[in-house]
């Protein structure tokens, strides 16, 4: 556990077993039942940082934080977060919105089709919310499906991109540059501001993706 300057506490999970596991825990009891000094958690990979308010800043209120997040961390390691929600995501992979399909297919030595099979058969947990707004780092990805990143990163990508590399797969929520292989595009709106959960899919949420034709990811796409 680290003091972060005077307004946020950080707790890091690295080394412990299941490191994520402990941090999406933590993060979610923090969310439910936030303790008085904390204005906002953060959730990392394997850390949680801890926002404080305004009135909290003092050195006898950061000791008194660091006491009980102390606690509230041991507790975390082993325990089972609450269920988040399960989504089922449409995209479209036709080759049109799949720049590259065809390099992750010589990559991991399957065909095209045998790409799309293995990748919409998969179960993804979000693991972390960051980069843009929306963004979610989704772990599940077949082991046959492991690739590197692109050499180079695209100036733009097309929002509701589906993208992939290593054990992960994501969806651009808006148009970015961006360093991952796009094997796909979604016509969903992941992150809207005026919505009252304004991104569309939370940490700990579970995702399986649904095959759509290019006609309806355009029907889809006007209704955004």
């Amino acid at each position: 556990m680290v003091v972060c300057g005077d307004d946020q506490i950080l707790i890091d999970f690295e080394g412990v077993p299941d490191p994520n596991l402990a941090t999406r825990v933590l993060w979610a009891t923090l969310m439910d039942s936030p303790p008085p000094y904390c204005a906002e958690p953060v959730a990392g990979v394997a850390t949680v940082a801890v926002v404080l308010n305004q009135d909290s800043r003092t050195q006898e209120c950061r000791l008194l934080a660091c006491k009980e997040l102390l606690e509230r961390a041991t507790a975390a390691i082993g325990a089972q977060p609450p269920a988040g929600s399960r989504h089922i995501i449409p995209v479209c992979y036709d080759r049109s919105m799949a720049p590259d399909l065809d390099r992750v297919a010589e990559l991991s030595g399957l065909s095209s089709a045998e790409v799309i099979e293995c990748h919409q058969s998969g179960v993804y947990l979000a693991e972390l919310i960051g980069f843009v707004p929306g963004f979610a780092y989704m772990s599940g990805v077949n082991p046959r499906l492991s690739v590197p990143r692109l050499p180079h990163p695209r100036p733009v990508v097309p929002a509701g991109s589906l993208a992939m590399t290593g054990n992960q797969t994501a969806i651009y929520p808006t148009s970015t540059p961006g360093g991952w292989n796009l094997i796909g595009r979604c016509p969903t709106r992941l992150f809207d501001p005026a919505r009252a959960r304004p991104s569309l899919i939370a940490l700990g949420d579970e995702v399986r993706f649904e095959s759509i034709s290019v006609a309806q990811f355009d029907r889809l796409w006007a209704k955004r």
